[in-house]
């Protein structure tokens, strides 16, 4: 509110916002028109307002002194219009249609959010008829509705983003208005996501950490993230999209944390990404569900190339490789068999693969070259606290500075319908402890191993 305005408080009354939520746009097929919901909450004298309120409405530029749309169209340089809108407060919430027609607003035309510049909501209110409308503040940013609209007609979307040529003043819809960082095209999207979206990104090296929290995609749709769609792990060059923890190529050294932050989503897929330098992690989730990564590489992280608490993330045909501490490291994921399909862990610091209290799936996948470091927990592959790894097809672990694979604190791996080598490790090729279990290692060949083919003296062998 305006100074004067938060002086009287007591005497007049005071509004509380709720974020500014567009939760639906809907299209008029002839007139191209486009809306969006605004919801908010009113208190007035200190309790929630029931009954009519009144507002004012107008779309404008960052400083306010520009104006694309208002409710009547009289407002002119971020003026208040003439004409109001009524609607029904309920404990102090209200829900208004900006650009529904049939309340009294000039339509809404999905051309204003094709400007350079960003748009910002500014509301007016009145708790009585014929009173004096206050102007809200601060001004609310509107995310673009003519993107969000098109969840009702259940289309796929695709944003764009091109690190050479594009810019984040452009709305990311089409080639030639591309944004040029992907974290400007994921700050586009709604908290609920109800249809497909793609962030198409064009080769290139992209200096960010992409930040995605609390977005929800609806069950059998996604939100994908697509770079280089012909890379396979073995590709003689990395993803053509490349997203770095460093300022620089020459003697890199990271300065972000993340290349790929997940926090609380579902329903998101990240596909032939490259990250690496990250002063963490490459890629790191946490407490989200429904994640896949695949034709990914992760490389030169200062801890891991993929990370993962308290998720449910699959990967399929990626690629760890010359990370600080491990190429994947899972922790807390928990659930009914995390998939990894054709995923290579190679030339980390310390473990190729981390489970621990881990729950996973393993078909074809490869764990050799892994360095030693501090401590006698480094592996091909290390398996911890009560977690359960079932291996399938033709998998390796072989040639680690250290075991092959360490499996300890009543933790069990399967070897079911599975086949191939752990062979050549500078400790144990498979090391048992601590009333852990291994049931039918009989099928790998198991040899050469520095440290004996085999320990279990305080494990089970079935």
């Amino acid at each position: 509110m305006d100074a004067s305005i938060q002086r009287n408080a007591k005497a007049l009354f005071f509004i509380t916002w709720a974020a500014l939520i567009l939760l639906l746009a809907n299209f008029a097929q002839a007139a191209q028109e486009v809306e969006f919901n605004y919801n908010g909450r009113v208190k007035h004298n200190g309790t929630p307002f029931d009954g009519t309120g009144y507002f004012k409405f107008a779309l404008v530029n960052q400083n306010g002194q520009t104006t694309f749309w208002s409710n009547d169209g009289t407002s002119a340089a971020g003026s208040e219009p003439s004409d109001y809108i009524a609607s029904q407060v309920i404990d102090g919430f209200f829900n208004v249609a900006i650009g529904d027609t049939l309340t009294g607003m000039d339509p809404l035309i999905p051309t204003v959010f094709n400007e350079d510049e960003r748009i910002y909501l500014r509301v007016w209110f009145c708790h009585e008829l014929g009173g004096t409308f206050q102007r809200l503040n601060p001004d609310r940013r509107v995310v673009n509705p003519a993107l969000l609209g098109q969840q009702s007609f259940d289309e796929d979307i695709t944003l764009y983003v091109d690190a050479v040529n594009g810019d984040d003043a452009n709305n990311g819809l089409t080639t030639d208005t591309a944004k040029q960082t992907i974290q400007a095209a994921v700050d586009l999207l709604p908290a609920r996501i109800n249809t497909n979206i793609t962030i198409r990104i064009f080769p290139g090296v992209y200096r960010e950490t992409v930040v995605l929290t609390g977005i929800a995609v609806s069950p059998f749709k996604s939100l994908l993230l697509l770079g280089d769609d012909e890379w396979e792990p073995a590709s003689a060059s990395d993803p053509e999209a490349r997203i770095t923890g460093a300022d620089t190529d020459v003697s890199p050294v990271p300065v972000r944390d993340n290349c790929i932050y997940i926090e609380n989503c579902s329903g998101v897929q990240i596909q032939g990404i490259a990250v690496d330098y990250a002063n963490l992690d490459g890629l790191y989730c946490m407490n989200s569900s429904t994640i896949i990564v695949t034709y990914c590489k992760a490389s030169n992280c200062i801890a891991e190339g993929f990370q993962a608490v308290l998720s449910d993330i699959n990967f399929s045909h990626c690629l760890s490789t010359e990370n600080g501490l491990a190429g994947f490291n899972l922790l807390n994921c928990i659930t009914q068999g995390l998939e990894f399909v054709d995923v290579t862990a190679t030339y980390n610091g310390h473990k190729g693969f981390a489970f621990r209290a881990t729950n996973a799936n393993m078909r074809d996948c490869t764990a050799d070259n892994n360095e030693s470091g501090p401590g006698t927990t480094d592996a091909g592959m290390y398996v911890d606290r009560n977690s359960f790894i079932c291996l399938k097809g033709v998998c390796s672990f072989s040639n680690n500075q250290g075991y092959g694979i360490h499996l300890t604190s009543n933790s069990t791996i399967a070897f079911s319908d599975a086949s191939g080598a752990i062979s050549n490790n500078s400790l144990a090729g498979l090391y048992i402890e601590y009333d852990a279990s291994s049931i039918g290692d009989s099928s790998f060949t198991i040899t050469g191993n520095s440290g004996g083919n085999i320990s279990s003296s305080t494990g089970n062998r079935y």
